[in-house]
């Protein structure tokens, strides 16, 4: 399945002399990678959305262990100044979102503790206390409520491990995919 599977996006993607999938863009005018309602006079400019989830869109196509090379295709003459500010918005906002991620990754990570430092409290204060306690309805109660705290804790930590947690690093992966892609130009005389 998998042979099948390189095939299939070796059908949709380019490919170039290193083997890396290519992800084309073709742009009008450089001014369309760029948010419409970004200021022209900032150093570093705003993506437009609608570039940012194609590339997104199309990483997750590409295995992680697979390269990509970004190239923009141009109807306007070359422009030195005006790739170099489209290379610097890309690292930028590339980086920006691999930071982003990895602040998020170490407060799961926290969350995760805590919930199972938690729940390890509340299942030892059980045990403690069962021997202890007289037998009524409300001292029951109470000990199963704590029993019960001490389960659900421990499931939110096991399901934040289990499900948040691969999502986000699948994310890292990309972002720092993307961010170490290679990007060329090309033109509409090339």
């Amino acid at each position: 399945m998998k042979h099948k599977n390189m095939e299939y996006l070796k059908e949709i993607y380019s490919q170039n002399e290193n083997g890396d999938f290519i992800l084309e863009v073709f742009l009008d005018r450089y001014t369309d990678a760029f948010n419409e309602w970004d200021s022209a006079f900032l150093d570093v400019r705003d993506l437009h959305p609608g570039l940012v989830y194609f590339l997104e869109r199309c990483s997750k196509d590409i295995p992680y262990n697979k390269n990509i090379e970004l190239n923009f295709m141009v109807s306007e003459n070359k422009d030195s100044y005006n790739e170099q500010v489209l290379i610097k918005a890309l690292r930028a906002n590339f980086k920006y979102q691999l930071l982003s991620l990895q602040e998020d990754l170490r407060k799961l990570n926290i969350s995760i503790f805590k919930y199972f430092l938690i729940s390890v409290t509340l299942l030892l204060l059980s045990f403690a206390l069962k021997p202890d306690l007289e037998f009524n309805m409300l001292s029951t109660t109470l000990l199963e409520g704590v029993i019960i705290g001490g389960w659900v804790f421990l499931w939110q930590a096991i399901s934040l491990f289990s499900f948040n947690r691969p999502e986000l690093i699948e994310k890292l992966k990309e972002y720092n995919r993307l961010l170490n892609s290679k990007i060329t130009f090309s033109y509409k005389s090339d």
